[in-house]
């Protein structure tokens, strides 16, 4: 389930329990036959349903507008999500391993962590690019690109990915 999902299933339902507490609340005020209302002032909306038949064109226009609603939900549901996980390979057919694209942004990260002049990398694994970004404070990078280059795409080759993301390596100069 996608985070925006989880986020809006919280928010609706936060919203319809509250809602159905405040309806069984003002039900049981009516049936106690207290006048008026306890919480929610419904007596313009009672009187506007009453004055409107179903098939009258607010209502029809209302109705349309929700339905037009839930069905782009159900469509924006219905998309395919992103793929999050690239395949290792495997001698068994029968066994399907993967790994995060986190995963190998973290992996390609430490194969460079460690080497003399990288300052911070940051990485961004796609299905087809792996971006890695080192920042360094060296003036003089020399041969620094190439030596990260190769320990990443050493790092890449170890995971032994049926599809593999080509390697893009951005050497940041930062100040000291």
């Amino acid at each position: 389930m996608r985070s925006v999902d989880r986020v809006l299933a919280l928010v609706l339902g936060l919203v319809g329990l509250a809602g159905g507490i405040l309806v069984a609340a003002e039900v049981v005020q009516g049936l106690l036959g207290r006048p008026g209302h306890l919480l929610v002032p419904y007596e313009g909306t009672a009187s506007w349903l009453r004055d409107h038949t179903w098939s009258s064109g607010a209502v029809l226009t209302i109705g349309g507008v929700l339905a037009v609603l839930g069905l782009l939900m159900l469509v924006l549901e219905l998309k395919p999500r992103r793929r999050t996980l690239l395949v290792v390979a495997t001698e068994d057919d029968d066994v399907v391993t993967a790994v995060s694209r986190t995963g190998v942004g973290r992996a390609l990260e430490q194969s460079v962590a460690g080497l003399s002049g990288v300052d911070g990398t940051r990485s961004s694994v796609g299905r087809r690019t792996a971006t890695l970004t080192v920042r360094t404070a060296l003036r003089e990078t020399g041969d620094l690109e190439s030596v990260v280059r190769e320990r990443a795409g050493v790092a890449l080759q170890s995971l032994g990915l049926v599809a593999a993301p080509k390697l893009d390596v951005d050497l940041q100069r930062v100040s000291a």
